[in-house]
């Protein structure tokens, strides 16, 4: 259950770290339609509001860090070596610039971070396991440590805390068939996935209405929903207790009037998460429109804060949900997986 916060005193303190760097606009160099996380300029009000507090890092944890020796830091177009074969994936990243690619501590895949000019220089004179000193300011070494750039002798410990939240995941997943995952996206990354498809409908490259619903914007296969889904299915496989495999990831958009009927899916859906992504207007807490599910133990409403996750074995539980109340918009993506041996059509 997430808790009430000040968001106002949350956001003044952001806005005051970013202040400490470079503010140059320089995402109006990078092109609106493609997906960066710029975390000289993030969008601080599309961050969700719940987790601006568990952003804010102490100064006593501040003075024991040294960049991450898996952070790797490119230019111009250039990929990781791992990553660089999979560059289809990456055809809708605003990929020119400096990027820091860090390594995602759930899934041990390769995250990026976009820097501006000046968070670029200083990546660039940190050295591997030498402490940064506190001649760095305040602002820079926190929002580096936020990004995972910068990390401390404690990721054992949140190693540990990630691992035990997995394990309570996954007895619920395999009792019940449903649990909530939350952490699944960076939350500098949900807030740049909002700003990416909030442009794309305004810019009409995202359609309306499917077989499902008419009053919904629908994506699918969209590479960045892509990336994020291959990212995470590590941690669904964690929870449902087998190796899976993606089959394909939908992006939805609801209007208000839509609703979605009560459906069990194909077999490409044998296991499914539905991230809440965005909804409007902004809740502090859960949003009013929740999953609802009928489960042989009786029916279920989830409720979804921003950025939460939702698995399910969406082939066996019948889901739904109600109409959207008028003058609210809700978005979701919808990643979808199967076991590693099926050997049917991904599509």
């Amino acid at each position: 259950m997430a808790s009430s916060l000040d968001n106002s005193a949350w956001l003044e303190w952001m806005a005051n770290l970013m202040g400490g760097v470079s503010r140059q606009n320089y995402a109006a160099t990078l092109p609106p339609d493609r997906f960066y996380c710029l975390l000289d300029e993030l969008p601080l009000h599309l961050i969700p509001q719940r987790t601006l507090r568990s952003l804010r890092f102490q100064e006593n944890q501040l003075q024991d860090l040294y960049l991450n020796p898996e952070c790797i830091v490119c230019s111009d177009g250039e990929l990781p070596e791992e990553v660089a074969s999979q560059k289809p994936l990456f055809s809708a990243f605003a990929l020119q610039g400096t990027i820091a690619w860090v390594r995602n501590p759930a899934t041990q895949n390769l995250l990026p971070f976009w820097l501006g000019p000046q968070l670029e220089c200083v990546a660039r004179n940190l050295r591997p396991n030498e402490p940064v000193t506190s001649s760095f300011p305040t602002s820079t070494r926190s929002l580096l440590a936020q990004a995972g750039i910068l990390i401390s002798e404690d990721q054992e410990l949140r190693k540990r805390h990630l691992e035990e939240a997995l394990r309570n995941a996954s007895r619920s997943f395999r009792e019940k068939g449903y649990a909530p995952i939350g952490n699944l996206i960076h939350p500098f990354h949900l807030a740049a996935l909002r700003r990416y498809y909030r442009y794309l409908i305004r810019a009409g490259a995202i359609h309306l209405g499917d077989k499902q619903s008419p009053r919904r914007y629908v994506a699918y296969n969209e590479p960045v929903a892509r990336f994020f889904h291959r990212d995470i299915v590590a941690v669904l496989s964690a929870v449902a207790g087998e190796a899976l495999q993606p089959s394909y990831v939908y992006m939805a958009s609801y209007l208000s009037g839509a609703e979605l009927k009560k459906h069990t899916d194909r077999e490409q859906c044998e296991f499914s998460i539905t991230l809440c992504l965005d909804f409007s207007p902004e809740p502090l807490l859960e949003t009013p429109w929740p999953i609802q599910l009928d489960t042989p133990a009786g029916a279920v409403t989830a409720y979804q804060a921003l950025g939460d996750g939702f698995a399910y074995r969406g082939t066996r539980l019948p889901h739904y949900r109600n109409t959207l109340n008028q003058g609210q918009t809700s978005t979701s993506i919808f990643f979808h997986y199967v076991g590693a041996d099926f050997a049917g059509s991904l599509d």
